[in-house]
C-alpha cells in the first residue's frame, strides 16, 4: 500500500488534542483495509477467515455480524458480515461472504464464494480443506476530506479479486484451523499512478485458531479457546478467550487480545441452534479518549438430517 497522507481518510473537525488520538489511532491501522478484521467473537463467524470451515458445523448456517470499533469516534472502523453455508452428502460445503468495511471515508464491499471437501478420520474425526475466492469493491472518498494543509486528494473507486484457503481438524470437542483468507495483493489505498498494479503475493495474514470443550458439569462446560494472527509487517496479535456454557443456553466469558485489549462476552443459544451474541472490547492504550468497541452476532445452525461423513452434533459451540 502506498499513502501519501494518512489524514485524507478521515474529517478532521474536531480540537487539537483530539486531532492527536485520530492520528495515532489511523496510524496504528494504515493496513487495515487490506488486512482481514480481527473480530471477538470469531468462533462464530470463522467462515469469513476459513473456508474449511464450510459445513462443520450444520446442514445449514447462517451468521451475521456488526462491529462498531472504537465508539464515539468519528471515522473508526466499521465492520458488518453475512455467511452462509451448507454441506452435502457426499461430503462437499458451499457457502458465501459478504464483508462490509468502513474507514473514515473509505468504504469496500467483499464478496466470496467458498467451498470445502472434508474427509473422515474415523468416527468422531475429520479432516477438512478449503477454498475462497471473489472480489472486493472499493470507493474512496478522498475529495470529502479536511487535510491540515487544506489539500484535496482524488477520490478512488475499483476492484480488485481475492482467493484464500484453509485447512480443519476438528472432532467434537476440538478443533484446529490453520488459513490465509486474502493473497492477492490489494489496489484500494495505492495513488491513481499505479492503481491497476493490484496482482501478487503481498503483506498477506496468517490465522491460526484452536478451541476445545470441556465438560466440568452435566450443567456447566468450559470453552476455552485462541486465535493467533500474524501478518509480516505487522506485530502478532493473540486473542485468549476462557468462556463457560450453562445449560446449553447461556454462554459468558473473558477475551484478552495480547497487549491491546480485554473483552466480555456474553450469547444466549436456543435450542442449541439460535445464537444472539454481544462482546464489549477495551482497548488497553489510553489515548484520552475511551476507546471501546462493540459486536453483535447473530447465527442459525439449522440441522436438515443429511448427516453422513460429517459430525453429528450440531450444538452451536464453535
Amino acid at each position: 500500500m502506498i499513502y501519501k497522507n494518512p489524514l485524507k481518510i478521515l474529517r478532521i473537525e474536531h480540537r487539537p488534542h483530539f486531532i492527536c488520538v485520530l492520528i495515532i489511532l489511523f496510524i496504528s491501522t494504515l493496513n487495515y483495509a487490506q488486512q482481514t478484521p480481527h473480530y471477538t467473537q470469531y468462533m462464530y463467524n470463522m467462515q469469513i477467515i476459513n473456508p474449511a470451515f464450510v459445513g462443520s458445523r450444520a446442514d445449514l448456517s447462517i451468521s451475521l455480524l456488526a462491529r462498531q470499533q472504537w465508539a464515539g469516534i468519528e471515522g473508526a472502523p466499521e465492520t458488518k458480515t453475512f455467511s452462509i453455508n451448507g454441506r452435502t452428502a457426499a461430503g462437499l460445503g458451499f457457502g458465501v461472504t459478504v464483508v462490509n468495511d468502513k474507514l473514515g471515508l473509505a468504504n469496500s464491499n467483499n464478496i466470496n464464494l467458498d467451498a470445502s471437501y472434508t474427509l473422515p478420520l474415523s468416527r468422531y474425526e475429520r479432516l477438512s480443506f478449503g477454498l475462497k475466492g471473489g472480489i472486493t469493491f472499493f470507493n474512496n472518498n478522498y475529495s470529502g476530506g479536511v487535510t491540515p494543509d487544506n489539500e484535496i486528494y482524488a477520490s478512488t473507486d475499483g476492484s480488485y479479486p481475492n482467493i484464500g484457503f484453509g485447512g480443519l481438524y476438528y472432532t467434537e470437542e476440538f478443533f484446529i484451523g490453520l488459513s490465509i483468507p486474502n493473497i492477492l495483493k490489494s489496489s484500494q489505498f495505492k495513488t491513481l499512478e499505479n492503481l491497476d498494479e493490484n496482482f501478487g503475493i503481498s503483506n498477506h495474514n496468517f490465522f491460526l485458531a484452536s478451541g476445545y470443550i470441556y465438560e466440568m458439569s452435566e450443567e456447566l462446560k468450559f470453552k476455552p479457546s485462541t486465535i493467533i494472527k500474524y501478518t509480516p509487517s505487522l506485530p502478532i496479535s493473540v486473542d485468549l478467550n476462557a468462556n463457560f456454557i450453562y445449560k446449553e443456553k447461556v454462554e459468558a466469558g473473558l477475551s484478552y487480545r495480547y497487549k491491546e485489549s480485554f473483552s466480555a462476552l456474553f450469547a444466549l443459544v436456543i435450542n442449541k441452534k439460535y445464537r444472539i451474541g454481544y462482546s464489549y472490547d477495551n482497548r488497553l492504550a489510553n489515548y484520552g479518549n475511551n476507546l471501546s468497541s462493540h459486536e453483535v452476532i447473530i447465527s442459525f445452525d439449522l440441522d436438515l438430517k443429511r448427516n453422513t461423513r460429517w459430525l453429528f452434533h450440531n450444538r452451536c459451540y464453535f
